[in-house]
């Protein structure tokens, strides 16, 4: 059982308070808002009309909503359910310009988008993941909680079906957004504890017909069509519907562009009273070149402070800004021995490099050349030499390892060396995303009368969705350079030399991950309205029932391609032609004067095509211009993945006491299976990367065998409850309590002692408040009071840390190679040759039991070790998150023409646990691990590999517990950009008499508290060893704060009429942050109080939309 976080003090904000207590004072006969769950039972004789339980029916009035099948799956009024959901109308979206969810996030409770948050991961080598450029559609989170997948963002479902996320909300087909905040396992009992957005999508009417379009420009350039149109063919029997947009994003960094198309079709079929039939398709398509939103590191600082020092790389000598030199450097002590501001450019070694300027490449050639030989083969890509290019760094990047384990290179915030306002630093970048989403449902009332209805449910649900996406400027590659390096390797001058440049040394990656996700499932409900009941009975009211079954089926393929040459060359490896390593990419960005960014990178999709590659061949001893093809070829480590969900869910909601005790119920079970590839590995015959793997399946999770069969098999199954109660002490006021659960079963994976498989990411939510109308139900209060834990979440950075401790003890990677200094592979070396000296020839089972004793280990252990196979057994890391506080929504329509809004959130979220598993495990193998020895006393710890390569201490420190470090210094702290307080106004009034009728103005204040983006560092460690001094731990009592902040929005809006009252149209100008001038916003601190990431804010946005209903 884990221990009870200990309860956070909150206070309400003061504003939501004195609302809520003015209002309580108002007397009882100014309200009247509660309606029984269904019409009253209709005189003997009348027709019985019933609506569908599984469709709203609503009045919506202004911002204010009042039914959701969020909560239950079923038709239900908001004022009967215990949990926080807001209802986002077509008006508030209209009102505000919103188009996604990211628009939507700005003015609700609890809830952050792109516009309030920035999505980014500072990873374990000192790189910054910018997860709102990457993707903003998942770039946001709930009450200060995302996915149990690192930066996945929340939960979305289409019409109650679970839909995928990357695929943003438009406006142009949707009638409603559904925020259900929290666990909720009546709707998905998979998922985020974060909450769930259900979009709920426009029909086909059968009753109005309705043609609509509009135009929409912006300040940065972007430029909007949408188009709407309804026809009933056949009046309440037969209706179409047809819309569609064509967007152009615009942005203020340049060149950066985003294209999209959808296009939507609908039909609903009414053949009988008691039947419907509804379909519908949609196409989405989207071209983008995304800018980054945060500054790149700049690795020139130092370089600048320190008199600008060069680099002759065929002297290896640096020369100073006075004239003096130092060196002959070589590679074993460049870094002690170059000058502070400088460091080699390890990444570009054993790699072939291409030098792009201008759209084109410049030129094509080795970061390091290898040493002369007086035989065998020749390769580019050797590289051994001291005739190497250097490259500009911090002291950070230099010693990330030690002694800053937590801090990261600074980032740029001076604009006279990059213009953050107008220059895209990845414009290489690209992506392109493709999806089909069909649904088809059947709705069916089985029987009804004055007390019984049965009716069903059957849907179908199928989405295909392909992202293509080219990381040319990789996030940990976002760094500023200075070429330094006066001349070329062959001795030639530097053409570039003192030109700013951003590299993707590692090769860039273009990756294609096509999902495709097909979900077939039922409803059955039952609704018991009493007529009649004796009078002991009278106080049992409406009783509903539903049961919900699924299949949810979903396919994943991954597949990463690389710059190679493709060409046949006398040193290509035909039988691999991805062998080598990618080609590095390196963009100029400017002239050799200032050192400042004059442009962005060429925008280019890829380097395919002819290129004259200049390298040394070093049997020869002469450099070769070489004529080659480069083109795009698959990489190995692609796969595939298959997943089944079957879900069962019963839910009962109940009706007592003349509607004054409204309970939900709800169970839920889930039972997961999944199943993988083998990675994609090359064909002999091609020398090329085969998919034949992707149909090579290993076995699926349920039918597990072997000593985890059992934890595998049941790890993927679970329940999940939900229960809620509603109290109506009088008409206007409610009480209300929910609790409720989710889980998120995932890839399964080894826990770190083998015995036993992670369990899986699990939610616990509660909420509990009041709720109260007033005015004849034009005022809705709402104040909630919420705990909501995720447990066990997957941590990749940690995970990734787990795995190379693997690696440590001995596993084989995907190619069957295990490393140099592994554990294993060097315990097999002393037993077979302890055997060997004692003149035995050992069986396989001795030899097993030996190298276990020597391992420290069972060999029970070592057997699973052992027989996971390549690049097995894998780990991950796991985290544990609490998030408390309260949340306050109030609705307001004094008039029919006059709307507002105030929402407002305390919100306390906290990183309860991050990957203690890890360390506990190095706690438990150092003993050994730094005491093994071999028979001639040597320790394996502090062992040189015969093959070369890191020590085992070294790569422990470095590898292990340096990133950990870092990944684990937020535990107990709050997360990164939660602001405690938060609240947002929004208003619109639309004038029907006088000199201003038919205009309308409003506008929105929202206000954030300041935000937590680091700490300060304890007081350096005293332990022994190589951290002695080093400041390993933040201290929880000294936060670093972005400050607090407000921002206001306008609008206005004039309605006119055209064509002898035909066409009606509305012309509306909305002014995004109207103060906002454009600005850099810190978002990560280091220990010591410096900047390693800011957030680029973009000037106030100017949005007119002229829309026109026929």
């Amino acid at each position: 059982m884990r221990p009870k976080p200990s309860r956070v003090a909150l206070q309400a904000p003061t504003l939501p308070s004195c609302l809520i207590a003015a209002c309580l004072l108002l007397p009882h006969g100014l309200s009247a808002q509660a309606t029984p769950p269904a019409s009253p039972a209709p005189a003997a004789g009348e027709q019985v009309i019933q609506l569908s339980p599984f469709e709203v029916t609503t009045d919506d009035r202004g911002y204010q909503a009042s039914n959701t099948l969020s909560g239950t799956r079923l038709n239900s009024k908001l004022e009967d359910l215990g949990a926080s959901i807001t209802v986002i109308t077509k008006q508030q979206m209209v009102d505000t310009a919103a188009l996604d969810i990211n628009d939507i996030f700005l003015y609700e409770a609890s809830t952050e988008g792109t516009g309030n948050y920035t999505q980014f991961t500072a990873n374990r080598n000192g790189g910054i993941i910018d997860g709102t450029a990457n993707d903003p559609a998942t770039a946001n989170r709930i009450r200060g909680v995302g996915s149990p997948i690192s930066g996945s963002g929340v939960n979305t479902a289409l019409g109650n079906f679970s839909s995928n996320n990357k695929i943003p909300l438009d406006a142009y087909n949707i009638d409603a957004v559904e925020i259900s905040r929290g666990p909720n396992s009546n709707l998905f009992g998979l998922g985020a504890a974060a909450g769930t957005v259900n979009l709920v999508p426009s029909q086909a009417n059968l009753t109005r017909e309705h043609t609509s379009t509009s135009f929409r420009l912006d300040s940065e350039g972007g430029h909007r069509v949408s188009f709407d149109t309804n026809r009933p063919l056949i009046a309440n029997k037969l209706a179409v519907r047809f819309a569609a947009v064509n967007e152009a994003k615009g942005f203020v960094q340049k060149p950066s562009s985003e294209h999209i198309t959808r296009y939507y079709g609908a039909i609903q079929i009414k053949p009988f009273r008691s039947t419907t039939i509804k379909a519908a398709y949609e196409k989405y398509d989207n071209d983008y070149r995304r800018p980054n939103s945060l500054t790149p590191r700049d690795s020139t600082l130092e370089w600048r402070e320190n008199g600008m020092p060069t680099w002759d790389p065929t002297t290896q000598r640096v020369t100073f800004a006075n004239g003096t030199q130092s060196g002959v450097i070589p590679v074993s002590t460049e870094n002690t021995l170059l000058p502070l501001g400088l460091m080699g450019a390890n990444a570009t070694y054993g790699r072939l490099n291409a030098w792009i300027d201008d759209g084109r490449v410049q030129f094509f050639s080795q970061g390091r050349t290898a040493n002369p030989i007086t035989s065998g083969n020749p390769l580019p890509t050797n590289a051994n030499s001291n005739l190497r290019y250097i490259q500009t760094a911090t002291d950070i990047m230099r010693r990330k390892a030690n002694p800053y384990p937590l801090f990261f290179a600074l980032a740029s915030d001076d604009q006279s060396i990059y213009d953050w306002s107008e220059i895209n630093f990845t414009a290489p970048n690209w992506g392109k995303d493709t999806a089909e989403t069909s649904r088809f449902e059947v709705e069916q009332v089985i029987f009804e009368n004055r007390t019984h209805l049965v009716a069903a449910r059957a849907g179908f649900f199928r989405q295909d969705f392909e992202r293509t996406r080219a990381g040319i400027i990789d996030n940990t590659d976002t760094v500023l350079f200075i070429d330094i390096n006066s001349k070329l390797l062959d001795g030639r001058t530097n053409p570039n030399f003192m030109r700013p440049y951003v590299q993707a040394p590692d090769g860039p990656t273009t990756q294609r991950v096509p999902e495709d996700r097909e979900i077939l499932n039922a409803d059955l409900a039952y609704q018991y309205t009493p007529a009649n009941l004796p009078r002991l009975l009278s106080w049992i009211g409406t009783q509903r029932l539903a049961a919900h079954l699924e299949q949810n089926d979903y396919d994943t393929r991954t597949l990463n391609y690389g710059q190679y040459v493709s060409s046949t060359q006398a040193w290509t490896n035909t039988a691999n032609r991805v062998a080598l390593n990618p080609i590095g990419q390196r963009y100029y960005i400017g002239d050799g004067v200032g050192g400042n960014v004059d442009y962005a990178p060429s925008a280019i999709d890829n380097i395919n095509g002819p290129q004259t590659l200049t390298w040394f061949n070093n049997l020869t001893g002469q450099w070769v211009n070489e004529s080659v093809d480069v083109d795009l070829l698959g990489r190995t480590g692609s796969g595939r993945r298959q997943e089944e969900l079957k879900t069962l869910s019963l839910t009962a909601q109940s009706y007592f006491f003349d509607d004054r005790i409204v309970t939900t119920v709800g169970w839920r079970r889930d039972e997961r299976r999944e199943r993988s590839t083998v990675g994609l590995a090359v064909d002999p015959a091609t020398g090329l990367v085969s998919e034949a793997n992707f149909e090579n399946f290993n076995t699926w999770t349920d039918e597990a065998t072997g000593v985890l069969g059992p934890a595998t098999r049941a790890s993927q199954k679970g329940d999940t409850t939900t229960y809620g109660i509603v109290a109506k002490p009088t008409r206007w006021l409610n009480l209300y309590y929910n609790r409720a659960e989710s889980f998120f079963p995932q890839v399964v994976r080894y826990s770190m002692d083998l015995k036993g498989v992670l369990p899986n990411p699990q939610g616990k939510g509660t909420d509990y408040g009041v709720t109260f109308t007033a005015l004849q139900g034009k005022l809705s209060v709402k104040l909630n009071r919420y705990e909501v834990s995720e447990d066990d979440t997957r941590t990749g950075e940690v995970g990734t840390i787990g795995n190379r401790t693997f690696r440590l003890e001995g596993r084989p990677e995907n190619n069957g190679v295990r490393d140099a200094n592994g554990f294993y592979p060097w315990a097999l070396d002393v037993v077979t040759n302890r055997f060997a000296n004692q003149g035995v020839t050992p069986s396989a089972a001795q030899v097993h039991t030996a190298v276990a004793q020597l391992m420290g280990r069972t060999e029970d252990w070592l057997t699973t070790f052992l027989a996971a196979g390549p690049g097995q057994p894998q780990t991950n890391g796991q985290a544990d998150i609490v998030s408390k506080g309260y949340e306050v929504e109030v609705t307001y329509n004094p008039t029919p023409n006059w709307r507002l809004k105030f929402t407002g959130a305390q919100q306390v979220a906290i990183d309860a646990a991050i990957g203690p598993e890890q360390f506990n495990y190095w706690q438990e193998r150092l003993p050994v691990w730094t005491t093994a020895k071999d028979d001639n006393g040597n320790l394996w710890w502090n062992s040189i590999p015969a093959r070369g390569g890191d020590t085992p201490e070294t790569a422990y420190y470095n590898g292990l517990i340096s990133p950990y470090l870092f990944s684990v210094a937020n535990v107990g702290k709050p997360r990164s950009q939660v602001r405690k307080y938060r609240w947002s106004a929004l208003t619109n009034y639309s004038f029907t008499e006088g000199r201003l009728k038919n205009f309308s103005v409003g506008g929105a204040v929202r206000w954030e508290d300041k935000a937590s983006i680091g700490f300060f560092g304890a007081p350096p460690s005293t332990l022994p060893g190589q951290f002695n001094g080093v400041v390993l731990e933040l201290d929880p009592n000294r936060p670093i704060y972005d400050k607090a902040r407000y921002y206001v929005d306008l609008s206005a809006g004039y309605r006119f009429r055209l064509f002898d009252d035909k066409v009606r149209g509305n012309l509306q100008l909305n002014v995004r942050d109207v103060f906002e001038d454009g600005r850099l916003q810190a978002v990560g601190a280091n220990p010591d109080g410096s900047i390693y990431a800011y957030r680029i804010i973009n000037p106030r946005r100017f949005i007119l939309t002229a829309s026109f209903d026929l």
